[in-house]
């Protein structure tokens, strides 16, 4: 008994020391700022198997996640890297920063600074080594990894380049700055510092102590920079090494696709199908090896026989495994016939592969586009518009040169308006122009057409409502106990049918506004006039299309209908004739369009325009005879015109340009001279320029400053000549508004502002000295008011630049504003050949953009040439509607998305006004 209460109490005594001395290691191990072999043991090991473990699994985890959930677009070279992609931050935001306060732990509570302490005796290179270090705990260089990593997947560029940018300084001895390294170049690819990236990997790449282990991930990164500058030459060494170096079969099946890729975008078809059928022999994922054996087939030579590669994919189109790969093999056999020259059977197939595609809306949108390419090369450009137009409609934003084939599609749009309202137009006055009887018999075989269509579809959508009926109970029988009490969006067999029925319907449309309207680029486009006309035709409709007077409305059967159906011919042949010339460079077609417009209207009031294009025109085909030809026409028919001066003398150009900068430094010195009291100088420099050059735009100045000079000499007669002068020659100007006003004091005897030299008038302006270009407070608000900053834009004067004119589309006559401008750019821009596009801002505004100059230096003199002749770009126009400018590309595109076009006005005349 008592051996038994001895051992209890010995028991006892050993558990009460081994606490205490459990307590004691615990508290005095804890602590970082003590260096000891208990400290670090510690710290190595509760840093190792709690926060960083945790915070390495949360990272495997949102790989898996990243991995699983990226999706390759195999119409591209595939990324290197999938998972760099910015979507998939979001995907695995929880995970990042649970892996990013596990590392901040670590780094916050487990790193030992502190030095050991020296023992006595002289210290071997080993302890030293170890005397001299940064950091004593081992995970520490890890978690900072970790963290940079994290912050990579987070999107962070410039948080992770620190992360990373910190181990390589401070653990400049360790194994994990190699590592750090590498992803650093990876962090400069992502911000497209691409020299930076190559300059540190081939820093790394030639040292020894290297690890093996990370050969695979120094390839991938250097074949990631290279391409990313399509530098793909550069970019296959690297590819084939990462290949080599590869253990995982997903990885090496990746590497080698893009390999494929590579050779194919390089025209090296024979190793690009090599390589293919490697991808298909490592048995990758199914996706991948389907579009590897698609790819194959197409890496063919043009002239080589395609036979063999058009039976595996007519094979392929037979298999149930590929049944929603359809889309993707006739694209490929659509391939192969453009590059047999069999445009046939290449445009049934591409039509074949938009009707079959349900889901793959890019592969959707890129057969409408080789449908588009090959019409439009075809110069049948208003199939190609109807392609184009589909095709954007599915087309991602991203897509490789989306900008340049919106461009063209909207150019296609324009030309493709005034076809159809000349083949319109043209039927409209055929049918006008029949007996009554012959004309009955067209539309009453249209109605019978009509009802005939209505019938067939009536039927149609009776037997598909039967069907539906029949599957949705089926289905209802099938899930009655299981969707009993749900709402209709908690059942997915309702929300399958659903979807269907709208897909049947309307097919497949993004989620936007006017999402109706499959051509919505018809609706942005559309002129002002053609608006007002639809609403004019609408105040009375005849709606019903199956009688008679629903198709007599639109016929032109009265003289003056008939003037309005030709006026809009011309006006039509002659816009298609500048949109050939101008946009799509096709010279004959606009040849024909000028011809037929000036054969079928001799009289047209595009006459001299067109037969000044047509001169231009036989000059670019090297028709000399057309061209002196038309050269002939308008020196004999047009004498005083500049055309007849410009062909006449070459040098008239420039000859113009110099006297009317003679012009403006006569008019200089007499304003000076006015106010010196030298009225004398005043009347010289006035006759000197009127001699120079008769109704320049400083006339009206000068002629101004002329009366005013006459009152200084107390001729008041002579001044109120002047006046009226002013008011009869230039009206709609600021001088004749100021003349009415200094006129209306002269009647009333008030000659206070002769005493002044101030003119009356709003806010005492002096239209002697004022500006020719316009205050944004005279123009009409275009956004909200707002005060940005003046380094909110930051233009490269050495960018493209463009020169922009905003206007007021329900008030001013863009036809007439076009003309203005292509009269402008005739007579001083000759040489130039811009392209001029007209955009809808929003419901009150629009613009028309010049396109290009290659700096600012060309934009702003192209921009005070247009200020200096502002009344040819106003004539007919309200000069105080228009506000112009030029602006940079990038800062154009980044105004765009905003439509904050006032904010860039005010910094337009803060920054060039003065200049």
């Amino acid at each position: 008994m008592n051996l038994i209460r001895y051992k209890s109490t010995y028991r006892s005594r050993i558990i009460v020391w081994i606490g205490i001395l459990s307590f004691v290691l615990t508290t005095t191990s804890c602590s970082t700022k003590k260096n000891t072999a208990v400290s670090r043991s510690y710290h190595n090991l509760t840093a190792h198997y709690n926060a960083f473990f945790n915070g390495r699994e949360a990272m495997k985890v949102a790989n898996k996640k990243i991995g699983f959930s990226h999706v390759d677009d195999f119409n591209r070279i595939l990324p290197v890297f999938p998972i760099t992609v910015k979507l998939t931050s979001q995907a695995v935001s929880s995970e990042m920063e649970t892996a990013k306060k596990k590392a901040s732990k670590v780094i916050k509570k487990h790193s030992i600074t502190a030095k050991p302490k020296r023992k006595g005796g002289t210290m071997t290179q080993k302890q030293r080594d170890f005397f001299n270090q940064k950091e004593y705990c081992r995970w520490v260089d890890d978690s900072w990894l970790l963290l940079g990593k994290s912050l990579f997947y987070q999107n962070d560029w410039y948080g992770a380049e620190s992360a990373f940018e910190y181990i390589i300084k401070e653990f400049s001895n360790e194994p994990s700055r190699y590592e750090a390294s590498i992803w650093i170049a990876r962090t400069y690819t992502q911000l497209k510092k691409y020299n930076d990236a190559l300059a540190l990997l081939q820093t790394i790449d030639g040292e020894k102590e290297f690890p093996r282990k990370l050969r695979k991930d120094l390839a991938t990164s250097f074949a990631d920079v290279y391409i990313n500058q399509k530098k793909y030459n550069d970019a296959i060494p690297w590819l084939e090494k990462a290949v080599k170096f590869s253990k995982k079969k997903k990885e090496k099946s990746r590497y080698t696709y893009i390999l494929a890729q590579l050779y194919q975008q390089m025209n090296n078809f024979p190793k690009a199908a090599s390589l293919y059928t490697s991808v298909i022999k490592l048995g990758a994922a199914y996706d991948m090896i389907f579009n590897a054996q698609i790819n194959r087939a197409t890496s063919v030579d043009q002239g080589v026989n395609t036979t063999q590669a058009k039976k595996q994919l007519n094979k392929m189109l037979k298999d149930d495994k590929n049944i929603d790969y359809k889309d993707q093999i006739y694209y490929a056999l659509g391939k192969i016939h453009q590059k047999e020259r069999n445009e046939k059977d290449a445009i049934y197939c591409y039509q074949q592969s938009t009707s079959t595609s349900l889901n793959n809306t890019q592969q959707k949108a890129l057969s409408y586009l080789e449908l588009g390419n090959i019409f439009y090369d075809k110069q049948m450009y208003l199939p190609a518009q109807n392609y184009y137009d589909s095709c954007l409609s599915f087309l991602d934003a991203q897509y490789p040169g989306y900008q340049e084939l919106s461009n063209k599609a909207r150019n296609l749009t324009d030309l493709a308006n005034n076809l159809i309202t000349i083949m319109r137009e043209d039927s409209l006055q055929r049918i006008a122009q029949m007996p009554d009887r012959d004309r009955y018999k067209i539309i009453d075989k249209i109605i019978a057409d009509i009802v005939a269509e209505e019938e067939r579809q009536k039927q149609e959508e009776q037997l598909q409502q039967a069907n539906s009926l029949i599957y949705m109970q089926n289905q209802q029988n099938q899930q009655t106990t299981q969707t009993a009490g749900k709402w209709y969006f908690y059942n997915p067999s309702s929300i399958s049918y659903g979807m269907g029925e709208f897909r049947r319907k309307w097919g497949n449309r993004k989620l936007e506004d006017n999402w109706r309207r499959k051509n919505k680029m018809v609706i942005i486009t559309m002129s002002e006039e053609d608006e007002l006309a639809a609403i004019d035709s609408a105040k009375n409709p005849i709606m019903n299309k199956k009688s008679r007077e629903y198709y007599l409305q639109d016929l032109p059967l009265t003289d003056s209908l008939m003037e309005v159906s030709n006026k809009n011919i011309e006006e039509a042949l002659f816009n298609a004739g500048e949109i050939y010339m101008n946009q799509f460079r096709n010279y004959n077609h606009s040849i024909e369009s000028f011809e037929s417009l000036n054969n079928r209207y001799p009289k047209t009031d595009y006459q001299l325009i067109s037969w000044y294009d047509l001169y231009r025109l036989n000059i670019f085909i090297e028709n000399k005879e057309k061209a002196e030809l038309y050269k002939q026409k308008i020196i004999q028919n047009y004498p005083n015109s500049n055309y007849a001066f410009m062909l006449s003398n070459p040098n008239y150009i420039k000859e113009l340009e110099e006297k009317q900068t003679a012009i403006n430094e006569l008019y200089e010195q007499a304003y000076m001279s006015f106010n010196r009291n030298r009225f004398n100088s005043v009347f010289t420099n006035f006759v000197k320029a009127d001699s120079l050059l008769q109704n320049n735009p400083v006339m009206p100045k000068f002629t101004l400053l002329r009366a005013l000079s006459y009152g200084g000499m107390g001729k008041l007669p002579e001044m109120k000549t002047d006046l009226r002068l002013v008011i009869e020659k230039f009206p709609g100007t600021d001088e004749k508004t100021q003349a009415e006003s200094i006129l209306a004091l002269l009647e009333k005897n008030d000659y206070s502002y002769l005493a002044s030299r101030t003119l009356p008038g709003e806010n005492n302006t002096n239209v002697l000295t004022q500006n020719n270009t316009q205050n944004p407070k005279d123009t009409a608000q275009i956004t909200p008011e707002t005060n940005p900053e003046e380094e909110l834009f930051k233009p490269n004067d050495n960018e493209t630049h463009y020169l922009v004119i905003i206007y007021p589309h329900k008030v001013v006559n863009i036809d007439q504003l076009r003309f203005n401008l292509f009269t402008f750019n005739t007579e001083f821009f000759i040489m130039f050949d811009f392209d001029v596009q007209n955009t809808r801002i929003d419901d009150t505004f629009a613009m028309l953009t010049v396109r290009s100059f290659p700096g600012r230096k060309e934009a702003n003199r192209y921009y005070k040439s247009m200020v200096k002749h502002k009344e040819i770009i106003t004539r007919k126009t309200d000069e105080k509607q228009l506000k112009y400018f030029f602006i940079s590309e990038s800062i154009y595109n980044e105004v765009g998305k905003t439509k904050d076009y006032e904010t860039y006005i005010k910094f337009f005349d803060k920054k060039y006004q003065k200049k």
